[in-house]
Formats: C-alpha cells, sequence, structure tokens
C-alpha cells in the first residue's frame, strides 16, 4: 500500500475509522509547528541573551563596578555552567513525568527573577551565586526541547527544527549585542543606574511576561493535548510508531518507568557513553560565542559599543549556516552525523586559519566563518541525539539527553579560560585549543556515524518503501 493510500482502522470500541492521508499529516504537523516552534523558539531566544549578557555587561561597566579580573570574569562564566550541570539530570527526569506546558514556563520564570535581580548586586561572590541559579533553571529548557520534538516529530523532522530552535542562540546574539549597546548608549545613568544594571532588568522583566504567556500556549503530548482531535492524536501517535519511535511514555502515564528503570535504560545504552564523550570535546568550542565581544573588541573596534554592533555580522553568518544544515540534513537524514562531523571539520580549518593570519579584517571574517561552523555542528547535535535515541522507552530518552547535555556542559569549565585578556588581541591559545577540540569531537562524531549508520539506513529505507 502506497502512502497516498494509507489508510488506519481504529479499534472499533474506541473512536472508529481514521482516515490517515498524507495530506492529513502534513496538516497536523503543521498544526503542531505553531503550537510548539514559536514558543520554544522565544523561550529559547531569552535563554540565550540572559546566558550570555554576562559578556556583554563585562565590557559595559560590570568589570570595573564588581572588579573583576579576568579570572574572576572566567569563575563568573564557570558558575553557571556548575549550575547547569548539577541540575540537568534532575531536569531530565522531571520534564518526562510533569507537564511541559507547567515544568518550562515555571523554571522560565524563576530565571527572570534571578535574571532582574543580578541588577541589584554589588560583589563578586553575589555574582557567582545568580549565575549558579541561573544555570539550574536554564538547564531544563533545551533537553526538554529536545525530548518534547522527540514526543511529536519523526527523525526526518528534526534537523529543520532542531535548526530553527537553534537559530534563536544567533537571534539573542545579535540582538544581544544591539540591545546592549543600546541600553549603555540610552540608558547609561538613568535614574541613578549603570548600563548594565538596565541590561539584566530589561531581559530579566521581559523573560518573566514570556514565561506566563508560554503556559497556556505550550501543549504536552499528543495524547493529551486539547488541541488536537482524537483521530489527530492517534495520528500524532501511530506515525511515530510507524517510524520505529518508542512513545509509550508520551501516550500513558500508566506504562512509565520507575526513575532506577530510566537510568539504568540510560546506562546500559552504548550510544550514551559515545555521546557524552564526544561531548566534553565538542561543548569546548561554545564557549567560543561567550567572548564574540572581547574578541571583535581586540580586532581593532575599540570603542565598547562598536564592538557590540559588531558582533551582529558574525551571529548572522552562524544564522545562515545553521538554517543551511537543518535544510540538508532533513533531505538526507540518515547523513546527519556526517553533517556534524563535516562541520566541525570546517571549524578546525577555519581555526587554522585565524592561528595562521593576522589581519583585523580577515581574521573578523574567519571568525565569522568559524561561527558558521559552531552553530550548524551545534544544531545538528540536538537533532542527532534525538534521533539515535529514538528507539528506546521516551523516560529513558529523556534521562539520556540530560545526561549528554550535562557532559556537553564540560567543556564551559576549561573553556572559560582559553581567552584571556592577556592574550589579546591574537588568542593563539583559545583558537589552538578551539581547533583541536573541533578535530577531535568531528572524528569521534564519524565514528558514531559509521557505527550507528547501517541500522539508520535501513530506517529510513523502511520508511521510503511504505
Amino acid at each position: 500500500m502506497g502512502p497516498s493510500e494509507k489508510s488506519l482502522t481504529l479499534d472499533d470500541e474506541s473512536t472508529g475509522a481514521v482516515s490517515w492521508t498524507p495530506e492529513a499529516e502534513r496538516r497536523l504537523v503543521r498544526k503542531i509547528d505553531i503550537c510548539l516552534l514559536p514558543t520554544l523558539w522565544i523561550m529559547s531566544l531569552l535563554s540565550w541573551m540572559d546566558r550570555a549578557n554576562l559578556g556583554n555587561a563585562n565590557i559595559a561597566g560590570l568589570n570595573s563596578d564588581l572588579q573583576l579580573s579576568s579570572t574572576r570574569f572566567s569563575m563568573a562564566l564557570i558558575s553557571y555552567y556548575l549550575g547547569y550541570i548539577v541540575w540537568v539530570p534532575i531536569s531530565g527526569l522531571l520534564v518526562a513525568r510533569t507537564k511541559p506546558s507547567l515544568y518550562l514556563p515555571t523554571i522560565m520564570f524563576l530565571w527572570g527573577v534571578v535574571t532582574a535581580g543580578t541588577s541589584a548586586i554589588t560583589t563578586y561572590p553575589q555574582l557567582v551565586v545568580m549565575r549558579v541559579l541561573v544555570g539550574i533553571l536554564e538547564s531544563g529548557l533545551t533537553p526538554g526541547m529536545v525530548f518534547i520534538f522527540s514526543c511529536w516529530y519523526l527523525p526526518s523532522e528534526f534537523g529543520k527544527r532542531s535548526s530553527w530552535f537553534v537559530t534563536s542562540a544567533q537571534i539573542g546574539g545579535i540582538f544581544g549585542g544591539l540591545i546592549a549597546g543600546g541600553l549603555m548608549a540610552n540608558l547609561e545613568g538613568v535614574r541613578g543606574i549603570r548600563g548594565w544594571r538596565w541590561l539584566f532588568i530589561v531581559e530579566g522583566a521581559v523573560t518573566m511576561v514570556v514565561a506566563a504567556i508560554a503556559a497556556f500556549i505550550l501543549p504536552d503530548y499528543p495524547s493529551s493535548t486539547p488541541r488536537l482531535s482524537e483521530e489527530e492524536k492517534y495520528i500524532a501517535a501511530r506515525r511515530l510508531e510507524d517510524a520505529g519511535m518508542n512513545t509509550v511514555g508520551s501516550i500513558s502515564s500508566g506504562e512509565r518507568l520507575t526513575i532506577g528503570a530510566a537510568i539504568t535504560g540510560t546506562f546500559k545504552n552504548w550510544k550514551t557513553y559515545a555521546l557524552c564523550t564526544t561531548s566534553v570535546f565538542h561543548s569546548g568550542t561554545l564557549i567560543m560565542t561567550y567572548f564574540y565581544p572581547v574578541l571583535v573588541k581586540g580586532l581593532g573596534y575599540k570603542d565598547p559599543i562598536m564592538a557590540q554592533y559588531m558582533t551582529a555580522p558574525i551571529w548572522a553568518v552562524g544564522f545562515v549556516f545553521t538554517m543551511a544544515a537543518g535544510f540538508l540534513t532533513d533531505r538526507a537524514p540518515r547523513y546527519r552525523g556526517l553533517v556534524v562531523s563535516s562541520s566541525l571539520m570546517f571549524l578546525a580549518i577555519m581555526g587554522v586559519a585565524v592561528c595562521a593570519v593576522y589581519d583585523f579584517t580577515v581574521r573578523y571574517v574567519l571568525l565569522a566563518f568559524m561561527t558558521g561552523g559552531i552553530w550548524s555542528a551545534y544544531s545538528q547535535v540536538l537533532a542527532y541525539a534525538g534521533e539515535l535515541f529514538s528507539d528506546v522507552h521516551p523516560d529513558v530518552r529523556a534521562f539520556a539527553i540530560a545526561t549528554d547535555s550535562l557532559t556537553s556542559q564540560t567543556g564551559y569549565l576549561y573553556g572559560a579560560y582559553l581567552f584571556p585578556a592577556e592574550n589579546a588581541p591574537k588568542h593563539l591559545l583559545g583558537f589552538g585549543m578551539v581547533v583541536a577540540m573541533a578535530g577531535v569531537s568531528s572524528i569521534c562524531y564519524f565514528l558514531i556515524w559509521m557505527v550507528a549508520s547501517g541500522k539508520l539506513k535501513r530506517h529510513y529505507a523502511g520508511q521510503e518503501s511504505d
């Protein structure tokens, strides 16, 4: 039976026959997109802006007001990830056992409160405490998003949607720099408040408002959302089952695993160890994005406001690369792991070029291309994790994704020291380490793809023959 003729019959005692055509499925996916994507994207946008605002605030006067040395600033960056690492496994368990429409907006509202509260700090220890709290609260968003996507979308639909989610980071980077520059230029000293404090106040307040709205928009799971008809709920779940995805945990709470069983299932899977080991290296490349204002300032843009503005084109290049990777991998999903590996190797090559060239203009362009490699890889790593664990119980999948997210933060612990101020403007140590980490993680992802590709190729071949 070809796709255009496909129909399903439900249990006569339940909802009766359901006609399932490709057009009906396309309409369903569009409906899911409308419910999920805009809300999650805005939530992610504010998450990235809230976590990245420390770099913007640093060159806007926070460093002088709090007497932050380069080492102390690095410790402030690390403190966020300490909170993240401690709490992300727990978040993985909670998001699979609660309503996403309640859990995600709640943690978002709370990190908005903490972000706004950061405007009142006066000492370095207070800054560290606030960053730890933000890390704890934000730790649930990205693994929660990957888990939710895996409960609604086919692996062949992950790429563009994961890329769309990650573009929030680029847009956050673009507007984060512009907003920071605008606040410095227009609000510095207003009501006796420094511009960097206004940055935390404004972004924290906006985060709280969006969180309150998101609680009324986000759907939960196919079986429980009131936004779908009974037939749409059935199709939403059944199409995932037909693709070999395990949807038990998102359909019936009575079929949940115990916490111990979810943890055991995670650590009995070889993919957990493979992805987590690779993430330790891969995550170190992402830390570079937090130093864009500092790196750009070292390329001749000495004015702090201009340095903020000049980060925007770099993020824009990342946006283009991210979307291109998403469209490419959804057209050829079986090669997603290879795309990740290739993106990281491209990053490594651009990094070598940055180390070899000292012309500021050329280095600025190469820095933008490095950003393209960073984000095209990262967007598909998220999709790849959801894809690799799509055939396990959702409770195991949620904890496995959270565990991978935990190890993906470890790179920030050492990466925060890669670009000290005394190494400006060349920063050979930092760029050299990024090259090494990108090269190692590229090889690792290639090996994972080679091992897993046999099963995935058979899976996609089966989908194409349906």
